[in-house]
């Protein structure tokens, strides 16, 4: 046997090499959507040019004032992620838009929305260690990170026309979400030739293993403020062009307060703390001790711009480029927000897009459909903190992704049913390659409102 205590202060020493499920989403406060709507996705933009409809984006509320009727849009989207080296695959799934945008006699917009901002769901798993110990006994080192939750996003947006061809918007963002990560050790001195659990069978895999669990909880919240502009001033001959630019910062400071609870000896490997386990919890209570908290203002410091142009080749068949640049502006020694070493510094993208939209008045049943395609690049930065270490070594990804999308456009009020793919293939600087696919599917229904209707006769 060995004494607990002195191998639980070895485990806190040793480092390891991660690998897993989804290690991207364990970065900081999780992995940025980017996509939100089926239309936006279809083009693999970040939904400032118009994808909606023509001269519509639901992304960029500088657009909405072009909107005939009121609209209630709800989109839901998954995400899978295989990684064809290791095997490993993650899938998420869930509601990635809920908008209502109301136009006022075509002057004025406002718009409320709700979307997820960042999300979180990973599993990870370190490589062993062997210790050598007393008496040639072979003592196993393991560490597993686990996580999930994320950020969401509540949004208020208004925009106005300030003249014939430029209109501009204000959208406020309040963040709020929770994070749930666990660390845990686990020793084991199987190989013995011995039989630890007295169940008949020497060295049995698992036996006399012991797992220390250490959980983290993070509680977030802060404001952001966005602001749109959109032109279409500019012509080419006879080809109008609609330029758009966009700007996102902090309004009120990103919060996070962070809980740690106390390591405790999972005894009956159940995975949480209760009576069974050590230290044994006071009485009949299976809550463990007060949780240490921390609170953090300056850990996340998000800020982005983006500029964007559409071209209309034909009166329906339009070219369009985006390019946006988003960095956290925090300066911070270490990275107290997640259980893995690195930090979402940065990232870049670019796309080409082409869009077929609907007949205005369409004759046959497939003018009534938006046709999508896109190709686009990003890359991502990353920052990992060295323990005891002034260097900081840095670390990237980067996307490449082929988008399809086309809307069914039905109805007097407009309405659409949008589909929206992407097809991403990922590398990152440990040479792993990763396939990403996005779907979204979106719903929007149109009213009319603040029109006068005429009285009925009696």
């Amino acid at each position: 046997m060995f004494l607990r205590k002195k191998y639980f202060q070895l485990i806190l020493l040793l480092s390891s090499s991660l690998s897993g499920q989804d290690i991207y989403s364990a970065y900081g406060i999780g992995e940025m959507l980017l996509s939100h709507n089926a239309s936006v996705m279809g083009v693999g933009s970040t939904g400032l040019m118009p994808s909606f409809q023509k001269n519509i984006s639901l992304s960029n509320p500088s657009t909405w004032i072009n909107t005939p009727f009121a609209y209630v849009s709800i989109n839901y989207g998954g995400v899978k992620i295989q990684d064809r080296v290791n095997n490993h695959q993650n899938i998420l799934s869930g509601l990635n838009q809920f908008q209502f945008i109301l136009p006022i006699k075509g002057r004025y917009a406002i718009g409320l929305g709700f979307q997820p901002y960042s999300s979180q769901l990973y599993s990870l798993n370190s490589n062993n260690f062997e210790v050598k110990y007393i008496e040639q006994d072979t003592l196993y080192f393991d560490k597993s990170i686990n996580g999930g939750g994320g950020v969401s996003e509540f949004s208020f947006s208004f925009s106005a026309r300030f003249n014939s061809s430029e209109k501009g918007a204000l959208k406020l963002n309040y963040l709020f979400g929770s994070s749930r990560n666990q660390i845990i050790y686990s020793l084991s001195n199987g190989n013995n030739g011995l039989d630890d659990d007295l169940d008949g069978l020497i060295d049995e895999q698992g036996e006399a293993d012991i797992n220390y669990i250490y959980n983290q909880r993070n509680i977030y919240d802060g404001t952001l403020i966005s602001g749109y502009f959109t032109s279409d001033r500019i012509n080419l001959g006879k080809r109008k062009v609609t330029i758009s630019l966009s700007f996102n910062s902090v309004l009120n400071p990103f919060r996070v307060n962070n809980y740690s609870f106390y390591p405790f000896e999972d005894i009956n490997s159940n995975g949480y703390y209760d009576l069974s386990d050590y230290p044994q919890p006071a009485g009949n209570d299976s809550i463990p001790p007060t949780a240490l908290k921390l609170e953090l203002k300056d850990h996340f410091i998000p800020a982005q711009y983006a500029f964007g142009f559409n071209m209309e080749l034909t009166e329906r068949l339009n070219f369009q480029a985006e390019l946006s640049s988003w960095s956290d502006l925090a300066k911070i020694d270490n990275n107290l927000i997640s259980n893995i070493n690195y930090k979402l510094t940065d990232y870049q993208h670019i796309n080409i897009s082409a869009i077929r939209f609907a007949r205005a008045l369409p004759r046959y049943w497939y003018e009534s459909l938006h046709f999508r395609s896109g190709l686009f690049f990003r890359e991502y930065n990353l920052k990992k903190y060295v323990s005891n270490e002034k260097n900081i070594v840095r670390y990237d990804y980067n996307d490449l992704g082929l988008s399809i999308g086309v809307g069914i456009k039905f109805g007097f009020t407009k309405n659409q049913l949008d589909f929206g793919l992407n097809l991403i293939n990922r590398s990152d600087s440990f040479n792993s390659d990763k396939l990403i696919t996005n779907f979204n599917i979106g719903l929007t229904i149109g009213d009319i409102w603040f029109v006068k209707r005429r009285a009925k006769k009696i």
